[in-house]
């Protein structure tokens, strides 16, 4: 019995924090845009498939370029939300100048693993203070 009820305290903590991140990509539609794309992108390039990241770099910078700090929730603007944010664009630029420039399999890999961690920070600093 105590670990039926570890299993489901377990569950719904991290059902919790999926909600807490999914409010926060739906009350930020450009970053909601941006996330649909990284993962249609990230999570084949881990399995080794780099043809979906080759497709849509530019789209992916599109995005990037759309999220600013005027568009952000007035609640997660501080100035390190604000400098990820920036880091998240700047690294956006190199994943979509690698793949223009036909970079190696493993330089576009890293590079997109980098800015899937990045883009992870970014919503990790929006999420509420756990108490």
């Amino acid at each position: 019995m105590k670990i039926i009820k570890s299993l489901f305290a377990f569950a719904a903590f991290f059902a919790l924090n999926s909600v807490s991140a999914q409010t926060i990509i739906d009350r930020w539609p450009q970053i909601k845009a941006y996330h649909e794309l990284m993962s249609k992108t990230y999570h084949p390039a881990e399995e080794g498939n780099l043809e979906p990241i080759r497709n849509n770099s530019e789209l992916l910078l599109k995005r990037a370029e759309a999220l600013s700090v005027e568009t952000m929730p007035k609640e997660f603007r501080n100035p390190k939300t604000i400098e990820t944010l920036l880091t998240l664009k700047k690294q956006t630029q190199v994943v979509n100048d690698l793949v223009r420039k036909k970079a190696a399999d493993d330089e576009i890999t890293k590079a997109l693993a980098l800015l899937h961690d990045t883009f992870h920070k970014i919503v990790g600093m929006c999420q509420p203070e756990k108490k």
